[in-house]
């Protein structure tokens, strides 16, 4: 009975074991997709911006030259060498960019880089293509970015005197949204979603996780973390000294009888200087002098985001003809903005007019009409904005959704709107507060109210 009982122990532990191993597989397996799909979208969409980027400067050019061809044609013949030689050689150099070991510790991500060891651990040390094709786009955008400097430079240059100058705005408008297209997406990566954070929770308390990040990171390859005493490869970076070189350098100057400090300080002054070159580098690598970052116009702050990220959603409640303890209806609204800019939001929006009953006495729900809405906000002072905007109503009570069909033109009511909103900050969200006059209630056969207060906030 014993051996009996030993066997089938054993038999639900080895049932249980492969269970789980099956469990992890199947995580392992979605977890992988979900990177997969990921990055590759955000590497579809940087090489997509890239690319157009680079084309509409190509136009922006081609018609400067045009124009420069007919005040000096000596100059436009400069600027169109200097543009075809550019432009013929752009492929070899976004080729190279991708080995850009420079450009590789300035695009240092440390978010991406645990994603990768992570998926690299996952599966089995070998790498994940989706991560390392992101990279490398990564590293093919920060050249491209140089390229729209540089060549914003070389304009400007040949620009310089002629009234053409003025016209250089387009092309400092090219190099700044993407600029902050790329940035966009960098802080995008910065951030992992819930799935990965969870993951890398779980497997940051693994010490066999551990080891393969010191070894096969990004980190550790950049700063050679898994080689002896974590040193810096000297190699690298020419002129510093290693602290084993250093160790046998003090030695020889002790029994030399020379000043040990004195090295040391020529050491650390020469280490200064190398350090200071190798940032210079950094910075003229990526085009890293911070010009595209004060623009000569005002710029669009929602001009780099994607169209997702440029929709506000709302919701807000107005409570009509107020009686003693309850109001007779309530509009609830649900609204669907697009940002323009940094000041504008124009929108649609559909709402449901709820009937509350006559009192306490005799409360109850009812259905009292609907209405689709148009909106328009615009930033004054602060959180201070002008609204305005087009509503149609229906005013009529009603049972079912099938008697809102095929409604007659007479049945709906106009509204025009124009007042004030107030924005503020109401924990994650924005609450609103909005006082409106209808210049239309008059028209309406139906006695509404003029000045219309809502309150709600945008998610």
């Amino acid at each position: 009975m014993r051996y009996i009982y030993l066997v089938g122990i054993t038999g639900l532990i080895l049932c249980s074991t492969s269970l789980l191993a099956q469990d992890t597989a199947t995580y392992n397996k979605k977890l992988l997709e979900h990177i997969n799909k990921k990055y590759n979208g955000l590497t579809q969409l940087l090489s997509k911006n890239s690319s157009k980027a680079i084309e509409q400067l190509q136009r922006q050019e081609k018609i400067l030259i045009a124009k420069l061809s007919k005040q000096d044609s000596s100059k436009a013949k400069q600027l169109k060498l200097s543009s075809t030689a550019a432009y013929n050689d752009l492929p070899n150099q976004l080729m190279q960019a991708k080995g850009n070991s420079v450009a590789a510790v300035r695009n240092y991500i440390p978010a991406l880089d645990s994603v990768q060891a992570m998926m690299g651990f996952i599966n089995g040390g070998n790498g994940v293509k989706s991560v390392a094709a992101l990279q490398d786009q990564l590293q093919i955008a920060n050249f491209t970015k140089t390229f729209l400097q540089n060549r914003k430079q070389a304009l400007q240059a040949v620009l310089a005197g002629t009234p053409l100058v003025k016209q250089l705005k387009q092309v400092q408008k090219t190099a700044f949204y993407y600029q902050q297209q790329v940035e966009t997406y960098r802080q995008t990566l910065k951030d992992p979603d819930k799935l990965q954070k969870l993951a890398l929770t779980q497997l940051s308390q693994l010490d066999a996780f551990k080891a393969f990040f010191a070894k096969n990171s990004q980190l550790a390859n950049i700063f050679r973390m898994g080689s002896a005493e974590n040193e810096l490869d000297a190699a690298s970076i020419n002129g510093l000294q290693t602290r084993q070189s250093m160790r046998v350098a003090l030695q020889q100057f002790e029994s030399a009888g020379a000043n040990p400090q004195q090295f040391v300080q020529g050491q650390v002054q020469s280490a200064t200087g190398e350090l200071q070159t190798f940032k210079n580098k950094i910075n003229n690598a990526v085009g890293g002098n911070g010009e595209a970052g004060m623009p000569s116009f005002k710029p669009n702050t929602q001009k780099a985001k994607s169209f997702l990220q440029r929709i506000e959603l709302g919701f807000n409640i107005q409570s009509l003809r107020p009686n003693g303890l309850l109001p007779v209806t309530s509009d609830l609204a649900f609204t669907l903005g697009y940002k323009l800019n940094s000041q504008g939001v124009i929108g649609v929006g559909m709402s449901y007019k709820m009937g509350w009953g006559n009192g306490i006495s005799d409360m109850r729900i009812t259905h009292e009409g609907f209405g689709l809405r148009s909106f328009v906000d615009w930033q004054i002072k602060g959180g201070f904005y002008i609204s305005g905007g087009y509503e149609q109503n229906y005013l009529q009570s009603f049972n079912r959704l099938s008697e809102l069909m095929n409604l007659p033109m007479s049945a709906w009511k106009q509204s025009g709107l124009i007042g004030i909103s107030k924005k503020y900050k109401l924990g994650k969200k924005k609450g609103t507060l909005q006082v409106l006059y209808d210049f239309l209630h008059f028209s309406n056969q139906v006695n509404t109210q003029p000045v219309i207060f809502r309150t709600g906030f945008n998610f």
